[in-house]
């Protein structure tokens, strides 16, 4: 039997390095795969599931043929700007800079002049062609890529929080939207099976945000990787080697099996977060109390999670804040008040759910369901729906619905 080592939380950072990293070893070699085959992906999953946290443990050890960048643009808001964050890092990585020596002979001053001022990076030997300040970052892109020689190399792009950017330009103009989404797909088209390819990860559905402008055909050369919460053995391994890493710092502390068993069965929805706060705060209740833990000292910690003045309440109102994002006017009320009512009632069936979107005149309802389940709010069993998080549903229930 393999030994444990402890695991220190990482509430609010991406889980790195030695003694925080929780190894996902099927989901890691199932993305190395598809990446062998040259596939763009989407790594799709709600909030708080590890996909920045298993991104960043890919950049960190990439294949001896991947250069991969990692970007986030959760705040971009035009393709301008998203253009130019990526420019600025192909040309700052010394391995691509130095790969497109083409480029820069061919290439404009006042885009030299730009790249040297921030990589420090000196232009040698080019040919100057115009001096215009104007400088198109998507089509740099696509000329600094092409010119990318180093054919035993490929530039992989994990583009983080991809779907929040499309949806911070659709806020500003639909077309704007559907022409970034042309770019996006006009450059993995153009480099396809040659130097580039791209990882989008966003805890918005990216394909909600696509159906919105009825492009479907915009993404559809992308190939969808779920991140699901852990299972069963999984869940049990991480609450073990949590309780380790506080051992260190009362050895008293502890978490027996049955304990640890109520837990992944109480929460049901084993998103890594969730484990990490319940462990860490039913530390403190025992350094607090000294008394075993158990499945009443559970609850205790369960009820204080979700009370509107917990130290996680942020988390849960962002949930709450994310459905203004998805929706507009009807359909956002609309959605409030389904999850408001599965709150308080634990399911809602098919024929219920169609019934207040009649009584809210929304027009589509099946978008707001596909929304509300593929963000990870609800799921479907036995043909009705409910919250996939007991937690989230305990404090949309003291906090939103009452």
């Amino acid at each position: 039997m393999t030994k444990l080592e402890p695991l220190y939380p990482s509430i609010g950072q991406p889980a790195e390095g030695v003694g925080r990293y929780f190894p996902r070893s099927e989901i890691v070699e199932q993305i190395f795969r598809k990446l062998k085959y040259g596939e763009n992906l989407l790594l799709s999953a709600p909030r708080r599931i590890g996909k920045s946290t298993i991104l960043k443990y890919i950049v960190k050890n990439p294949k001896e043929n991947q250069i991969i960048k990692y970007i986030i643009v959760q705040s971009v808001d035009s393709s301008e700007e998203f253009f130019k964050k990526l420019y600025n890092d192909l040309v700052s990585d010394k391995e691509i800079f130095d790969g497109v020596s083409g480029y820069w002979q061919r290439t404009t001053s006042s885009v030299k002049k730009y790249a040297s001022r921030i990589t420090g990076f000196s232009i040698e030997g080019s040919v100057e062609i115009g001096d215009d300040d104007t400088i198109d970052y998507y089509e740099e892109c696509m000329s600094l890529i092409g010119h990318f020689d180093q054919e035993d190399k490929k530039i992989i792009l994990f583009i983080d929080e991809f779907p929040d950017a499309v949806n911070n330009i659709l806020e500003k103009d639909t077309q704007l939207a559907i022409k970034f989404l042309q770019q996006n797909r006009d450059m993995r088209m153009t480099f396809s099976g040659t130097s580039l390819q791209f990882v989008y990860t966003g805890s918005t559905g990216l394909k909600n945000v696509v159906k919105r402008l009825d492009e479907l055909d915009l993404i559809n050369d992308i190939v969808n990787i779920p991140i699901f919460p852990f299972d069963v053995k999984e869940a049990k391994v991480l609450i073990q080697r949590l309780v380790l890493g506080f051992q260190e710092d009362n050895n008293k502390f502890d978490i027996d099996d049955k304990t640890t068993d109520y837990i992944v069965t109480r929460i049901a929805w084993r998103l890594p977060y969730y484990m990490q706060i319940i462990v860490g705060e039913l530390f403190e209740y025992f350094e607090k109390n000294e008394n075993p833990i158990d499945a009443s000292s559970v609850e205790c910690v369960l009820d204080e999670i979700v009370k509107s003045n917990s130290n996680h309440s942020a988390y849960f109102e962002n949930w709450k804040k994310r459905l203004k994002s998805a929706f507009k006017d009807k359909d956002y009320d609309f959605s409030i008040s389904v999850l408001n009512y599965i709150s308080k009632h634990d399911i809602i069936d098919y024929a219920s759910f169609h019934d207040m979107s009649v009584e809210y005149e929304v027009s589509d309802f099946r978008y707001v369901l596909d929304v509300l389940e593929h963000d990870g709010y609800i799921s479907e069993k036995d043909k009705v729906y409910g919250f996939n998080s007991i937690l989230l549903k305990e404090w949309w229930y003291i906090n939103v619905a009452t």
